[in-house]
């Protein structure tokens, strides 16, 4: 009896044994939700640990029932700490999110002198955006997120850096828009298709606020906006978002024009992964827009590819496709302000199709640690067509290569230099059909003077050949300095020139627009020049709150701009002297170091049309943007105000007797826009996943951003967003 007690004893014990161990296991993500792979994971005090797998999944076997502490490191990570993890089971399940750690390294820019530069080293005004913003505000067109940037205007559709443009309905661009450093622009209208750049895909956003034309030739007059995409995840990574939204009625009842809601919506897949020495990124997004007036209706597709190929260390080769179509209502103007969600009468059913490709190649080469080469070659492919009244259509193709050098000769002197070459073919019935060939050649030097002076300057010379056109040759010059007074306080300065050739569309167009006008060529268009000054200042006061101030001027020569003629005809014409100056001021402040931020700005801009003695078109004098964040996960939360003053010039001649073309167009007011959204981080299992909702225009103020256009109401947006 007692031989077989104590067999009964001794079997319970060992099963208890074999049942009093467990499992923890889970998963280690970064903050963008992208697996971490090779974290060390392991409980302190004991020899108990693992490290993530390329999925950034671990598990820890056998571990003995009891209460854990789990430790996370990896290097250029926050250590994190699980505390108190209670394993009384068989397993527990875990996911944990690392932040890099924060270490002080200087932001680098690219854009400013086509290499890698300190952004506290440079002469010109800089804008750095996260991609984090495009989810926190339920961002679905890249126009809308520059909405939010200090010292740039959207007008409708154009984009405008420090006044420098006004609004030309689509024709041509004053701020060059480019991908990885490759020009983005139509080769017959020069227009940026905003809904073309791929989101998904953003790594950040470099924005140059001033003339480039140095480097960047006749489209960055003013200014440059370069998107830099991710390079592909090393491991398996796939990301599904998903949106809706809906427009809130009309504040008036009178504007009520259909009783449904107005929705939108929007689906994206993004896949990214290695191959051995392939990595690629694969991307598809549907759009739809019902619009909150009649006839603003759109639906857009797009398709995205990004391949790079590392041949070794020092060369790789990388291949970006970027596809849309799109088919969109045509809204133009109101019908009147009593009517201001209707278009204008006869223009109820025009709509727009378009067909856009955009293929570019970049080859990096490495020579030596003193000489590096880059090659960017692109296509880009545009068509559209125009069905109303008049049917009107554009195809455009146009190539474009570029070859850059970078020469290290010390750690004091750095030389960059390029050679660019441009050719258009244009095919349409309301551009006749011209060719476009350009040319420039530009070189850039760095150089430290003192420890803390630094000098660059540099010069382009472009030749550019419109059609029968006489040819432009220009010469466009540009100096700067930045010189750190102290640790934390960096002044900076910076004159150049820059110069604009005008775009088929603009010299070219000849069509109807509806109610007796009609857009008529101009064969005498010339190309415009302009000399720029900038001076402003850093000043890190603390590590959390950083000042940026700085005072610009800009004289521009036979300056581009639609007029409307005595014959009732609108032409697009050289102002023969224009001027814009301004001071702009922005606050950064963490006032919660990594939970709260607060960021103000605000633009003073005086532009003159000096023969004219006026104000320059849909220019607003003064611009406040400000912004209150909250981050901690797994909350997220934001505030934005926005501002500006009423414009005090636009195109009266379409507003006003005897054409009186836009009723009531002349109706303008101060503007005052505020959005909130707030967002929450969690886990569906162990895939991470995060939902946010925005109400923009939480007030309903009814504004326009250019005659005749109604802005849109207060919207709300749900996004849903999910990572594999």
């Amino acid at each position: 009896m007692k031989k077989l007690l104590l067999l009964l004893l001794l079997s319970a014990s060992v099963i208890y044994s074999q049942n009093s161990t467990g499992t923890i296991k889970g998963r280690v993500v970064a903050a963008d939700n992208s697996p971490l792979e090779g974290v060390n994971v392991f409980i302190p005090g004991t020899n108990y640990g693992s490290a993530s797998d390329l999925r950034g999944f671990f598990q820890i076997k056998n571990i003995p029932f009891g209460v854990y502490d789990v430790e996370f490191s990896l290097i250029g990570y926050k250590k994190e700490i699980k505390e108190k993890i209670d394993l009384r089971q068989s397993a527990i399940n875990i996911t944990v999110i690392l932040y890099e750690a924060a270490i002080e390294t200087k932001q680098v820019i690219v854009s400013a002198g086509k290499y890698e530069q300190n952004k506290d080293d440079l002469s010109v005004s800089t804008t750095v955006l996260k991609p984090e913003i495009i989810s926190q505000k339920n961002i679905h067109s890249f126009d809308d997120l520059l909405r939010y940037v200090p010292g740039v205007q959207m007008t409708m559709d154009q984009v405008s850096i420090r006044g420098s443009s006004g609004y030309s309905k689509g024709a041509g661009t004053r701020v060059l828009t480019a991908i990885d450093g490759v020009p983005f622009y139509s080769g017959d209208m020069g227009d940026i298709v905003w809904e073309m750049i791929p989101l998904q895909d953003i790594e950040r956003v470099e924005i140059i606020k001033g003339p480039a034309s140095s480097l960047y030739g006749s489209t960055a007059i003013g200014g440059v906006i370069n998107i830099i995409t991710k390079t592909a995840s090393k491991n398996l990574f796939t990301n599904f978002k998903s949106y809706i939204g809906t427009y809130d009625k009309p504040s008036y009842d009178i504007w009520n024009w259909d009783d449904r809601f107005r929705t939108f919506y929007g689906l994206s897949l993004t896949h990214s992964n290695h191959y051995k020495n392939l990595g690629y990124t694969f991307s598809v997004r549907k759009f739809d827009d019902m619009s909150y007036r009649q006839n603003d209706y759109y639906k857009r597709y797009t398709a995205y590819t990004k391949l790079n190929y590392l041949f070794s260390d020092s060369s790789n080769l990388s291949l970006l496709a970027n596809y849309l179509y799109s088919i969109r209502g045509n809204y133009l103007y109101w019908k009147d302000s009593r009517n201001a969600l209707l278009p204008k009468e006869g223009e109820e059913k025009n709509k727009v199709k378009s067909n856009r490709l955009f293929l570019s190649l970049i080859y990096d080469k490495k020579f030596s640690d003193s000489f590096t080469a880059q090659l960017k070659s692109s296509y880009y492919r545009t068509k559209f067509d125009g069905i109303a009244i008049e049917f009107t259509t554009s195809t455009a193709n146009l190539f474009r290569n570029e070859l850059i050098g970078t020469f290290n000769f010390s750690d004091k002197l750095r030389l960059i230099s390029g050679l660019e070459f441009s050719y258009t073919k244009v095919k349409s019935n309301i551009f006749k059909s011209p060719d476009y060939i350009g040319t420039g050649l530009y070189a850039q030097m760095e150089y430290n003077l003192t420890e803390n002076l630094i000098l660059n300057a540099g010069a382009r010379y472009d030749y550019l050949k419109l059609d029968t056109l006489k040819g432009a040759n220009a010469i466009t010059p540009r100096a700067g300095l930045n010189y750190k007074l102290t640790n934390d306080l960096i002044l900076r300065s910076s004159i150049g020139t820059g110069f604009r050739v005008p775009t088929p569309s603009e010299v070219f167009t000849s069509a109807g627009v509806g109610g007796g006008i009609d857009v008529i060529e101009n064969p005498n268009l010339t190309y415009e020049t302009s000399l720029s000054f900038e001076t402003g200042l850093l000043y890190n006061y603390s590590k959390s709150l950083r000042l940026d101030a700085a005072f610009y001027q800009t004289e521009y020569n036979d300056f581009i701009e639609p007029n409307l003629t005595y014959t009732g005809d609108i032409q697009f014409i050289n102002l023969p002297k224009a001027r814009i100056q301004g001071l702009e001021a922005i606050i950064d402040w963490d006032f919660v170091p990594q939970m709260f931020k607060l960021n103000i700005s605000y633009n003073y801009m005086w532009s003159r049309d000096i023969e004219r003695e006026k104000e320059m078109k849909y220019r607003p004098r003064n611009v406040l943007y400000t912004n209150i964040s909250y981050n901690h996960y797994p909350f997220e939360a934001g505030i934005d105000f926005r501002y500006w003053s009423k414009v005090e010039e636009i195109d009266d001649a379409l507003v006003e007797p005897p054409l009186n073309y836009v009723k009531d167009g002349n109706r303008r007011v101060p503007v005052y826009v505020t959005d909130i959204n707030a967002g929450f981080n969690f886990f569906i299992g162990s895939l991470p996943a995060k939902t946010f909702v925005s109400l923009k225009n939480i007030f309903n103020y009814n504004y326009v951003e250019f005659l005749g256009n109604i802005a849109p109401p207060r919207n709300i947006t749900l996004s849903f967003e999910l990572f594999y």
